[in-house]
């Protein structure tokens, strides 16, 4: 079984289930928790024009990323997961360097499982959105395990529990 799981965390609905699978796993088997947040400060500046000041912007994604891991922690440990650790990373530059950053922390650590979301597109928003998913399987030598989002990307996110 496994020893040691990592789980990407985001703040979408989309990491909700990939939290929900690797917390069970975790559970059942009395494993260390891992769980990850990867700032993307690109992304981030997209999603957050008012705030103009890099300093600010800086401390604002730390700031929610660390609120993204507090809340799965919580999670976690309410369903009984007893051996957690919280990361906060960052990749300045987002898309492959978030990729990279998730997969190198993950080998560093050992971890035995990788477990990340995803939303399934496929086609056109596929190509439009490309796929973090897709990226760390091409990285990873780790055992993956990627959990679908079952919930359209476009309704409401759902409570964890």
């Amino acid at each position: 079984m496994y020893k040691h799981l990592t789980v990407a965390l985001d703040g979408s609905h989309n990491a909700q289930p990939a939290l929900v699978e690797a917390v069970r796993i975790a559970a059942a088997a009395n494993s260390h928790l891992s769980l990850v947040h990867v700032i993307c400060l690109h992304d981030f500046a997209v999603d957050s024009v008012g705030l103009l000041d890099t300093q600010g912007l800086y401390d604002e994604a730390r700031k929610q990323g660390q609120s993204v891991l507090d809340e799965a922690q919580a999670y976690a440990r309410a369903q009984g997961v007893k051996d957690i650790t919280l990361h906060l990373l960052e990749a300045p530059q987002g898309g492959d360097a978030a990729t990279a950053q998730l997969v190198d922390f993950a080998t560093q650590a050992a971890a035995d499982l990788l477990v990340i979301g995803t939303h399934g597109h496929r086609g056109w928003r596929h190509l439009l959105l490309g796929s973090f998913a897709e990226s760390v399987l091409r990285r990873t030598t780790l055992p993956l395990l990627v959990v679908r989002n079952p919930v359209d990307d476009d309704s409401a996110p759902a409570a964890l529990g």
